[in-house]
């Protein structure tokens, strides 16, 4: 992709409001110096997410998650870090530069293909709603799917017969070769043919909301297949692509509920109904990375199949594929509807009240879902057990997320009164990062930091005692030191310093909880600079064996616990005096 200055970083972070991006997607009231709201990364009652319009940061107190402008969209809308960039800068009306981009041409090439599909996309709209396309239209009200639905999605209708891109877009050899590009032509020895022909068109978009290809669903019985998608190329990936996804995105965060079915006809159905909650593969298993998309979205999603033999191996496969990435945290649930039904004709049978209800009352824990599927699999008796237990082993070995493994493995040999015998340690197929035991964050030392990252210019006063030392958890160590470093290289503005730490650090989530704390007062923080020159004194007298230094360093740490106490009662006074 793109290798983006420091400059011109920011650039587009100085053109950006954070709390103008964020309130799109989360209510902010005032609350001090920043704003307050239920968090978009996990499901709360009382708002624990701060944005701080200062410091153009966010964070929560309640699951920990924080950052900028590029890490929210990184985040919340599963944006790659240049693919924030650019929406940012696109945004902010800010031109990529051109040095910056590795492949310009490449960049270039896909602008220009996006531009084509757009321009398709409408091509087949109009197409719809003319006298050709009758037959479409006919088959979307047998289906009860509403105009304004039909309007708000962009369906389409692409003719039959050969030659109608041409007829429409011209038989410049340049303008070819781009629908060829983008694939909804094809080029055999008779020259360009149409891809899609009499079919019912739906465009899919990326996250960004950019047509990036179509599913076309054939409206004759001919011998063809029933769906057709767009080839693959560099920005259409079926395995990577959710039918709905930008669509729905904010209204999934703001209902927090999802649900994954099978069909585009699925999805408009549901939405016409008044749920517009549903994304769906683009005709194909679902596949890991849209796993990965699906619980970025929301932690609890529902798994929606028939309840005939089909779907409930449709949800095995599901279930199967999400293991690797299932987390503790994830509480994904999988909803069987009767046999013969899909959600379509169900929605339109008992409404979209009663579906509702369906998906918070009848969908199945995934663990149970797990166990019903391994008895189903593997028969009854003893001979099943063994059969059971065999196969729960064999599919726990994917599983990454070690304390939701044991529990499985756990329920596992409660159904089939068998002792499991895989070594956890060995045999995994998958890698997991060894996990090193952290030092515990000294709660003074923290503050401390607090106090320092929020009034950068206090490193300048800071005690020379204080400037040797090093603090006992790493991630705190690391932004002290590279905080002093920068202030005796070339000093430091308050912006620039945070702004460079966050460069340096992407993925330090102290800076954004610290500047979305109360604020750190001057007399508060000499109390904290005194809390660590007695822990240095206290520490150094356990060492210190010459008795006159030893004597020394006991009057010196008794003088600082006066003056210490002094400040603390006038600390005490001020907080009284505020109340």
């Amino acid at each position: 992709m793109s290798n983006f200055t420091p400059s011109f970083l920011d650039q587009v972070l100085a053109r950006t409001d954070l709390v103008e991006l964020i309130a799109r997607h989360v209510e902010l009231k005032k609350s001090g110096s920043n704003m307050m709201g239920l968090c978009p990364f996990h499901h709360e009652k009382s708002p624990s997410f701060s944005v701080s319009a200062d410091k153009q940061l966010y964070y929560c107190f309640g699951c920990g998650k924080g950052g900028g402008a590029f890490q929210f969209l990184m985040e919340h809308d599963g944006y790659s870090f240049p693919e924030a960039v650019e929406y940012l800068a696109e945004k902010a009306g800010l031109e990529i530069p051109q040095e910056s981009a590795s492949k310009p041409d490449d960049n270039k090439r896909r602008e220009r293909a996006l531009q084509w599909l757009s321009k398709v996309s409408e091509v087949y709209v109009r197409q719809l709603f003319a006298e050709s396309g009758e037959m479409a239209r006919t088959y979307l009200k047998r289906r009860k799917l509403p105009e304004s639905i039909v309007r708000k999605y962009m369906l389409g209708y692409a003719p039959a017969g050969y030659g109608f891109m041409q007829r429409c877009f011209g038989e410049d050899v340049r303008v070819l070769a781009g629908l060829e590009a983008v694939g909804v032509t094809v080029k055999g020895d008779r020259g360009y043919i149409d891809r899609f022909r009499n079919r019912l068109m739906f465009p899919i978009r990326d996250r960004r909301g950019k047509v990036v290809g179509f599913g076309g669903r054939i409206l004759a019985d001919e011998q063809t297949a029933k769906y057709l998608n767009s080839p693959e190329t560099d920005y259409f990936h079926k395995s990577d692509l959710l039918y709905g996804l930008s669509e729905h995105r904010d209204e999934i965060r703001k209902r927090k509920m999802l649900l994954v079915v099978e069909g585009y006809m699925d999805v408009l159905a549901l939405a016409a109904h008044d749920l517009p909650i549903a994304l769906a593969p683009l005709g194909t298993a679902i596949g890991e990375n849209q796993l990965r998309e699906i619980f970025r979205l929301h932690d609890q999603p529902v798994f929606c199949f028939d309840g005939d033999r089909a779907g409930r191996q449709a949800a095995w496969r599901a279930l199967e594929r999400m293991l690797p990435i299932l987390k503790s945290e994830f509480a994904p649930r999988f909803l069987y509807l009767p046999e013969g039904e899909d959600p379509d004709s169900l929605v339109d049978k008992e409404g979209g009240d009663a579906f509702s209800h369906r998906i918070l009352n009848d969908a199945q824990p995934v663990l149970q879902t797990w166990l019903t599927g391994l008895r189903n699999l593997a028969g009854k008796g003893a001979d099943g057990r063994a059969r059971m237990a065999k196969k729960a082993e064999a599919m726990l070995v994917s599983m990454t997320d070690d304390y939701l493994r044991q529990a499985w493995r756990q329920e596992a040999e409660k159904a089939t009164r068998i002792t499991l015998t895989h070594n956890e340690t060995g045999g995994r197929r998958y890698d997991r990062t060894v996990s090193v035991k952290k030092r515990p964050v000294n709660i003074v030392q923290e503050s401390f930091m607090v106090g320092l990252m929020q009034k950068p210019e206090r490193l300048y006063d800071l005690p020379d005692d204080l400037k040797r030392i090093n603090l006992d958890e790493e991630g705190l160590d690391r932004l002290y030191r590279r905080a002093l470093d920068s202030i005796r290289s070339c000093g430091a503005s308050e912006f620039n310093l945070i702004q460079q730490l966050k460069y340096e650090f992407p993925d330090d989530i102290y800076l954004a909880k610290w500047m979305n704390q109360a604020a750190v007062s001057d007399d508060e923080f000499a109390s904290l600079i005194m809390d660590m020159q007695v822990a240095i004194l206290k520490r150094d007298l356990t060492f210190e064996k010459d008795l006159s230094r030893n004597l020394k360093m006991q009057a010196a740490l008794a003088e600082l616990q006066k003056r210490q106490k002094v400040l603390r009662v006038k600390l005490e006074d001020s907080r009284w005096g505020d109340e």
